[in-house]
């Protein structure tokens, strides 16, 4: 089963803020603030994830959605369906994570049971 999540731009365009389909990561006006005329609200369209930097705000487009419309995640989900947004998964996958730019930009496992072997540590509780 595909996770279908609604893409940010696009709903970032259904609330009558201006992308640049050419850019990864910009800056916008806030979707949630009607007074906001100067761009304060840092996107990233790879990730799906947006942050304004005047209110304070941040999420995926499912939380742009809920804060906007005032309603929960299930009506959120059915909102954006009804609107056509479903677009894809945004974010990465669930592979791995990249690592910090000091150990080289190498995968770290996403989660402990995903490597083999186990890792070889027990605690002292486990260990009877």
């Amino acid at each position: 089963m595909t996770d279908e999540r609604p893409d940010l731009t696009a709903v970032l365009e259904h609330y009558g803020v201006q992308v640049n389909p050419y850019k990864v990561s910009q800056m916008v006006r806030c979707p949630l603030q009607d007074e906001d005329r100067t761009p304060s609200c840092s996107i990233n369209t790879n990730t799906g994830l947006f942050n304004c930097h005047s209110c304070g705000e941040g999420g995926d487009a499912y939380t742009l959605i809920m804060k906007k419309e005032g309603i929960d995640f299930v009506r959120a989900r059915a909102f954006a369906a009804t609107l056509g947004l479903a677009a894809g998964s945004a974010g990465g996958s669930d592979d791995g994570v990249r690592g910090s730019a000091y150990g080289g930009r190498r995968k770290v496992l996403a989660r402990s049971g995903d490597r083999k072997g186990g890792g070889g540590y027990v605690p002292a509780w486990r260990r009877r």
